[in-house]
């Protein structure tokens, strides 16, 4: 799901609304999401992504801060970390169109990457 870019970019295409379900952190402020990926990080640290959603194109830049990480592959959920929604203008944007997708869907007992 994420690969690095150049100067350290990550791209990250949520394929489809299941995958953004499991990859959306909603109980962190502001929202944060998953990445599925290989790549070490730290928590606090500061990443840029390009992240594309479901049904669209369009690669919304997004800064954030590690937030979670998940070393290793556990219990079927993939190694990853997930990326505090920054609160800037960029970063509310992503949260309200991933919150538009997944209305209904926010609160359900489904699994997800992290929980």
């Amino acid at each position: 799901m994420a690969m690095p870019g150049r100067g350290g970019i990550l791209t990250c295409h949520m394929e489809d609304i299941e995958t953004l379900y499991a990859s959306y952190l909603s109980f962190v402020n502001n929202g944060a999401l998953f990445i599925s990926s290989d790549r070490v990080q730290k928590l606090g640290d500061e990443v840029f992504i390009a992240v594309t959603l479901p049904n669209s194109s369009e690669r919304l830049p997004m800064n954030g801060k590690v937030v979670w990480i998940s070393s290793k592959v556990q219990s079927g959920r993939p190694a990853g970390f997930a990326v505090q929604i920054g609160t800037d203008i960029a970063g509310q944007r992503i949260k309200n169109e991933v919150e538009r997708l997944l209305a209904g869907k926010i609160d359900s007992l489904q699994s997800t990457y992290t929980m």
